[in-house]
């Protein structure tokens, strides 16, 4: 065990302020003797006495446990996931199922709570929307109008709780003219898992009545013999969502739109994509499916990733799906007389000569001829843009990512373990080293410093994406519906603090480790924050400086 290794069940809450200077250099030597002054008494309250054992923290089972047995701590371990039942209240809210599928945190809010901010956002005034969006309310001469437009919604789904669903659905309610969910039998690493949903009629009924579709699927993908993995297996699970589609009705003139399940653009831009007059990306004649760097036919939404909190809100971010093609482009919908089925040899990505990038489209033997986009192109191929929001009162984005919103974090380990991009020791590295989204969740929860982005700090303190300091900013508007409800929010930020400390608390017992070397963890847990924490008040003081020298120039 080395001493980088972390050990956050021995973590605190810490209400450290922030403190405050004037421009002068008398206080910023006095900020210095403060930040000595504050950072002493901080580091007191770290290393005052505390359990190291694993006694100090009397965690419930978990929803599902991972059995496995250690031999090398350095190397892949395969877990066996098995079902547990559930020993408290929270467990019994959080962790209730049916089939095997968790509930998770849900509103106690009625429809009607929900309802009065959905009607809100539907009766918007239309040019504002569409300028919000750099959408026309005139087409192109020539060029006909398309407003009320019908959107065909794809995903692929698998055990993701019921509390996604709703979130989701709260959002979208009423909007789709169809859906298809596809549900594979095998992860994208081949690993078995149960068909839970697909093809029964009483999971299709509430989805129809959760979303307000009439039109809906709930396909099942089963490939046994297929040695494809990774993205190249979802790709081919998406496939089944063209099929769906035409099966639904698509047609040239219809959107389709493919998301991840924890994946939406906001209910108010996709009000804009249904009913502004003109839209480019939506116009055949403007680009005949075309991705260059000059015509784009495919949308992307400017995605603001909220991390297994409401609260936990990355800043600086962009994530850049979900996304939106014109039927008339896709594969299954469009005409492949005019537009061919491109050729992928390795099962995913277009061959060069195929439009295989922005770059790669002078390739082609006839640029009127781009091929049609696969239900893997939505995801992975080059081109089109990103569309954000113009409020100078907004954050810019115009959808949400929420990511890792699962009932518990062995369902994230073991995502990490068996989907694509796998990493082999995802049940033993501690939570916030699996990603840098854990790493950002893990610090958020605890109410940790920071680390800095993009620095030469150590690998392990420095992240890729720093939060929203005080969680969800309201001064930004671009949230799910479902966050209105403050107590949903509050419950479920609760939640995830103790499943983090729970998933310490499996992993360390899973590692078996001795009393000193969970107190060295401890101990270097400590002096990492502390380290965060000191950095963190330099680069304030650092800015400071910046702005006294600024202004002292300017005299």
């Amino acid at each position: 065990m080395t001493t980088s290794t972390t050990n956050s069940f021995e973590r605190r809450q810490k209400g450290c302020s922030r403190s405050m200077v004037t421009p002068s250099l008398f206080l910023f030597l006095a900020v210095q003797i403060v930040l000595l002054y504050i950072y002493s008494g901080y580091n007191s309250q770290l290393t005052g006495p505390g359990d190291v054992t694993l006694k100090s923290f009397d965690a419930p089972n978990l929803g599902m446990s991972a059995d496995c047995s250690i031999k090398d701590r350095d190397k892949a371990i395969k877990p066996t996931i098995t079902a547990s039942t559930p020993t408290t209240l929270f467990r019994e809210e959080y962790f209730s199922e049916v089939d095997g599928i968790f509930k998770g945190i849900f509103s106690t809010k009625p429809k009607s709570f929900f309802l009065k901010f959905q009607q809100e956002i539907d009766n918007f005034d239309l040019e504002e929307r569409c300028r919000r969006y750099g959408f026309s309310m005139t087409a192109k001469d020539g060029q006909p109008q398309r407003p009320n437009r019908r959107i065909f919604y794809g995903a692929l789904i698998a055990d993701e709780p019921w509390e996604l669903l709703d979130i989701i659905a709260t959002e979208t309610h009423g909007i789709f003219e169809g859906m298809v969910f596809v549900e594979s039998n095998r992860t994208q690493m081949l690993f078995a898992r149960p068909i839970r949903r697909a093809n029964k009629q009483v999971y299709i009924d509430q989805f129809k009545e959760m979303f307000g579709v009439e039109k809906l699927q709930i396909r099942e993908y089963v490939d046994e013999e297929s040695t494809a993995v990774e993205l190249v297996r979802e790709n081919n699970q998406r496939a089944e969502i063209l099929k769906g589609w035409k099966e639904l009705g698509m047609t040239k003139d219809d959107v389709g739109y493919i998301a991840d399940i924890d994946e939406s653009f906001t209910r108010d831009f996709l009000r804009a994509a249904q009913q502004c007059p003109y839209v480019e990306y939506f116009d055949y004649e403007a680009h005949k499916c075309s991705n260059s760097f000059e015509k784009k036919s495919k949308l992307m939404g400017a995605t603001r990733v909220f991390e297994s909190s409401p609260e936990c809100v990355t800043k600086y971010r962009n994530w850049f799906h979900p996304d939106m093609i014109i039927g008339a482009c896709v594969e299954e919908i469009g005409d492949d007389s005019v537009h061919p089925i491109a050729t992928r040899s390795d099962g995913l990505h277009r061959d060069k000569g195929w439009a295989r990038s922005g770059g790669d489209v002078q390739n082609l033997p006839d640029k009127s001829f781009y091929p049609l986009h696969s239900a893997g192109d939505f995801r992975v191929l080059d081109g089109g843009s990103m569309v954000h929001s113009r409020d100078g009162d907004s954050s810019g984005h115009s959808a949400f990512h929420l990511h890792n919103f699962l009932a518990d974090f062995n369902s994230t380990r073991y995502k990490y373990l068996t989907y694509g991009h796998s990493d082999w020791q995802a049940l033993t590295k501690p939570l916030e080293e699996l990603s840098a989204e854990n790493r950002l969740l893990v610090r958020c929860v605890y109410n940790e410093t920071d680390g800095p982005i993009n620095s030469g700090a150590d690998y392990k303190e420095k992240q890729d994406f720093q939060r929203v300091e005080g969680g969800l900013d309201t001064r930004h508007p671009v949230f799910p519906i479902y966050f209105h409800d403050e107590d949903y929010r509050r419950r479920k930020h609760d939640a995830i603090l103790r499943l983090v400390k729970e998933d310490e608390y499996l992993r360390v017992k899973r590692l078996n480790l001795i009393a000193e070397e969970l107190k060295m963890n401890a101990l270097v847990q400590r002096f990492r924050e502390a380290k965060r924490f000191i950095w963190a008040h330099e680069a304030q003081v650092e800015a400071i400086l910046q702005k006294v020298k600024e202004k002292a120039q300017a005299l």
